[in-house]
């Protein structure tokens, strides 16, 4: 399964990343900074290696880590990440619960990145979070990175359907935050990396060896699938 879903995004010519397609010009003429933000998946929690205690840490497998390693090999990229698990959208806003994700709009005014990636919206699904709320929160956050630094390009990360909830009865599905995020990338003209199309939802039969137990975390594997997914895109969109 994994050997055919690497190829399968490595087959393409770049992944479907809607509406502004590339990342833009600016990521192609200056690769020298990059931020990421994300929850758990960014972190690298759960990996072989991890000891971040909430907070990223480089590992071996996690995409993220992959991500800074290669970019800098090759284009000698900065990669900041601020990620914690369990982040939500609202955490990335002033007053949100950590330090460093509270202040990522300050952070990316500072380094001005030609690239930021925002990878949200799963903690939002687990605690069912109202979708207009999440709306409200996720636009903020896009908003809020583009007013500190204009001329940074801001790809939407829209990650699997995770494959296990937090509360009892949940009132919304996974659809509907995959249309806030669909929604927003298109009022903002943002480009889209739907991460749905190479990896399965957790906890489904096809999903067997790409997720931790618990149907949510990613394994080693399913790291190598949104790396290979993520490094695609940015090399693609500037062409050979």
């Amino acid at each position: 399964m994994l050997l055919v879903l690497l190829s399968v995004v490595a087959g393409c010519a770049g992944p479907h990343a809607t509406p502004g397609g590339a990342v833009g010009p600016v990521w192609c003429a200056d690769r020298a900074s990059v931020v990421v933000l994300g929850d758990a998946h960014g972190t690298g929690f759960g990996l072989p290696g991890y000891d971040g205690e909430g907070s990223y840490a480089a590992t071996t497998a996690g995409w993220v880590s992959t991500l800074a390693r290669r970019a800098s090999a090759e284009w000698g990229t900065v990669t900041t990440v601020l990620a914690h698990t369990g982040a939500a959208a609202a955490d990335f806003r002033p007053g949100g619960r950590w330090e460093d994700t509270a202040a990522a709009a300050e952070t990316v005014h500072d380094l001005r990145p030609a690239l930021a990636l925002v990878v949200l919206g799963a903690t939002e699904y687990a605690l069912d979070v109202p979708p207009a709320r999440f709306d409200a929160d996720y636009r903020a956050v896009v908003d809020g990175l583009r007013e500190a630094s204009p001329r940074t390009a801001v790809l939407l990360v829209l990650g699997p359907e995770p494959g296990a909830r937090l509360v009892a009865d949940p009132a919304h599905d996974w659809d509907d935050y995959r249309a806030v995020i669909e929604t927003v990338a298109a009022d903002e003209g943002a480009p889209l990396l739907d991460l749905g199309e190479y990896l399965p939802p957790g906890g489904t039969p096809d999903a067997e060896g790409l997720y931790l137990p618990d149907g949510v975390h990613l394994t080693a594997a399913g790291h190598r699938i949104v790396h290979a997914a993520v490094w695609t895109l940015l090399t693609a969109s500037c062409g050979p």
